[in-house]
């Protein structure tokens, strides 16, 4: 079967002991700072990078919260727009999503996008404790199924003063509206199974989330998909191929679209895949028109990955672009 595409007040910890720095060098050779850091999310130790530029200009630098798209770490090719940003005079907070990267696990592999959002929301918490950043100046970025949640993190969180959505997921609804009748029946049984299994404390159903058999039950269907896994796969030491069947469940209920009329007039950047094959053109379109001014709507030649592979530099100059231009 073709499957479907598919990130109380908290407290907030600095997590100083396991904080280190490096230096390291962006493709163009401009000095940039890595520190790990680590913030406390629904009560799981999320971890990741703040980067920031070597040399700044003066003053309270502008931020930049971005996470990976659906199962990825932040070694997943992220961490090339990460640095892209800081070498560009941005700080910029990079981190693994809980159950995934380095960050603590509450059930492995689960790509909860409500999770997820939170955890954007405490990394924004989290520069709030850094005396270098501009607590006016904070953007947030994401693509693909990260794309979707910063629709949702700058409806819903005041901090968010500019975002980016790449490629961005808009609607579960839609792929399951398309889906004949008999793969309908067939989800909903995998989906019961594996709810009647968790009940009784099996383990969750995992599924690959990308593969090289088009007739493999997998999160992500787009033989494109495999082929970006294999573009960081000797670099991306803590990503795994799979994710829980429940991910996939949340993801079709999951709709960011819905909430882009409530952004208001903060500045909104979408950026399309001219061949995506995920998610559709016209799906974005819709998103985008419901937008409030000001914002703005860019093309990149290719398919759903090339942004995140090939075509990196260029999406990530437009998001710089519109991070100077508004934050």
């Amino acid at each position: 079967m073709k499957t479907l595409f598919c990130s109380c007040l908290l407290l907030l910890t600095l997590n100083l002991a396991s904080t280190s720095t490096v230096v390291a060098q962006t493709p163009d050779t401009a000095t940039i700072y890595r520190t790990d850091v680590s913030f406390k999310s629904g009560g799981l130790l999320v971890k990741g990078w703040v980067i920031m530029p070597a040399s700044p200009k003066g003053g309270k630098l502008p931020a930049i919260v971005m996470a990976p798209g659906f199962s990825g770490t932040k070694e997943c090719n992220y961490q090339f727009f990460a640095d892209h940003f800081a070498k560009s005079g941005f700080a910029v907070l990079l981190f693994d999503y809980p159950n995934f990267g380095e960050s603590a696990v509450h059930v492995k592999g689960e790509v909860d996008p409500w999770q997820q959002i939170q955890a954007y929301r405490d990394g924004i918490s989290f520069l709030e404790t850094l005396p270098d950043i501009d607590l006016k100046r904070i953007g947030v970025w994401g693509g693909s199924y990260s794309g979707g949640h910063t629709l949702v993190v700058s409806a819903i969180d005041h901090r968010v003063k500019c975002l980016v959505a790449m490629t961005p997921f808009i609607s579960g609804s839609y792929y399951v509206e398309k889906l004949p009748p008999e793969a309908k029946a067939f989800l909903h049984q995998q989906f019961d199974a594996d709810r009647l299994a968790r009940t009784k404390d099996g383990e969750p159903a995992r599924i690959p989330v990308a593969g090289n058999d088009p007739h493999q039950f997998t999160a992500i269907s787009s033989p494109h998909a495999w082929e970006f896994i294999q573009s960081f796969k000797t670099y991306a030491p803590t990503f795994e191929n799979l994710v829980t069947l429940k991910s996939l469940e949340m993801q079709l209920e999951y709709e960011p679209g819905r909430f882009v009329p409530q952004i208001g007039a903060k500045p909104k950047l979408f950026i399309i895949a001219k061949k995506d094959e995920l998610v559709p053109e016209q799906l974005i379109l819709d998103a985008y028109n419901k937008a409030a001014e000001p914002k703005k709507l860019l093309y990149l030649d290719g398919h759903h990955f090339s942004p995140y592979m090939d075509k990196w530099q260029e999406a990530g100059d437009m998001a710089i672009e519109w991070f100077k231009s508004n934050l």
